[in-house]
């Protein structure tokens, strides 16, 4: 039997949104977690897809290097995941996407993370000026 074809990404987009309700709890739980306060921002990092794969009982696993994306979610375009401290863009910047189903061999997806852009302006703004997490999925 011929192995499933690996997702094909397009496109890799951040965005930095207002966190949910479960998200500003988890926030609340890394800041105390991490003795730093991190922002009341929930960071939206979408993988476009060519298409999306089919549901099989062995998925693609998603890394960013040899980091293992522990929760990914589906929308209309792709995947997505979220990020809720802003260091994690400066530990992994540049670093590839990558797919693996057995967490020994990985496809390479082409794609970079990049930080979001002017993330630290947004985040002292204010929550009410980033956009709901249901318009960026849309």
């Amino acid at each position: 039997m011929e192995p499933p074809t690996p997702p094909k990404v397009k496109a890799v987009e951040v965005v930095a949104a207002q966190p949910t309700q479960a998200d500003s709890t988890t926030i609340a739980a890394l800041s105390e977690q991490m003795s730093k306060p991190l922002p009341q921002v929930a960071y939206l990092v979408k993988l476009r897809l060519e298409t999306m794969p089919p549901a099989t009982s062995h998925g693609w696993a998603l890394y960013v290097d040899d980091f293992r994306i522990p929760k990914y979610w589906a929308y209309k375009n792709g995947i997505y995941f979220k990020v809720f401290d802003p260091q994690f863009f400066a530990d992994h910047k540049g670093k590839r996407f990558r797919f693996s189903q057995d967490g020994s061999e990985f496809i390479d997806t082409g794609m970079k993370l990049a930080p979001p852009a002017s993330t630290a302006a947004k985040a002292k703004t204010g929550k009410s000026t980033l956009p709901l997490q249901s318009k960026i999925l849309k």
